[in-house]
Parts: structure tokens; sequence; C-alpha cells
């Protein structure tokens, strides 16, 4: 797949994933941006790309926000454009631990597996699942609250 058709047709989702974790929208951009160029000057032979550009999407978000004050989750109506009314599910995933924001945009929205989930945020695929289950609890509990 040549660069072209590799951002058309991943950097929309890479950029709702990068705003997770920035919490901005304009670090998650210059992410974005660094990271095309990084595969420009370096392609990488993918075979399947999903997980390999999740993961070097996710290093070079933390690269930018790093020693960075967080900020409130911007721009995720990109995420739940599907959604009739997204407003209630984005403020409450807002206000969840980044890490558990993190593995809710992977699995519930991006479709990965918790194995997959885990090898993109290196962490075991049980703290994967035990991640989303609390941040579905706590989801829940959010959306009554409102």
């Amino acid at each position: 797949m040549d660069l072209a058709s590799l951002y058309d047709a991943w950097a929309s989702r890479l950029l709702a994933y990068m705003t997770t974790i920035t919490r901005d929208r304009h670090r998650a951009e210059d992410a974005l941006q660094n990271l095309f160029v990084k595969l420009a000057t370096n392609p990488p032979d993918l075979m399947s790309p999903g997980p390999y550009l999740y993961q070097a999407a996710r290093r070079e978000a933390w690269r930018v926000s790093k020693n960075r004050p967080e900020r409130p989750l911007a721009d995720l109506e990109v995420i739940a454009a599907e959604t009739s009314d997204p407003a209630p599910l984005i403020a409450a995933i807002d206000k969840l631990p980044a890490d558990q924001a993190e593995v809710v945009l992977l699995h519930a929205i991006e479709g990965f597996t918790f194995k997959e989930v885990a090898r993109i945020v290196r962490i075991p695929a049980d703290t994967a699942a035990s991640r989303y289950r609390l941040a579905l609890d706590k989801l829940k509990e959010l959306m009554r609250r409102d």
C-alpha cells in the first residue's frame, strides 16, 4: 500500500486515537504529521498495517505530549460520528482516565481484539480487558448521572 492510500485509509482514525492520548487536537495533528513523515522517509513493509500504525501512532502521540499539561479531551465527534447524539458519550469518555479511554477507543470503536490492544499499548491482554471492563462500568455510571 502506498503512503497516500495508507493516509486515506487510516489518518482520521489515527487522529482520533492520538487525540485520546494527547487530549489536544492540535498536538494530535502534529503527531499524525510526524508519523507520516517518518513513514515516508522509512517505509515499513506492512502486511497488516492496523496494529503497526496504532503502535507507531501511540509512540508519536506520547512523544509530542511529553511534559505538557493535560487538557480535556477534544473533538471526539470524529470517534462517535455514527451515534445520533454523541455529546453525553463524549463527555463521559473525557472523564475516564487516559489509559481506560485509550482501551475503549481501540477495542470498542476501532474493533481491535484485546490481544491486539495489548500489543499496541504494550500491556498484557488481561490488563487491556480489565481496563476495558473498568471503563465500561465508569461510563455506565457517568451516563446515568447525566
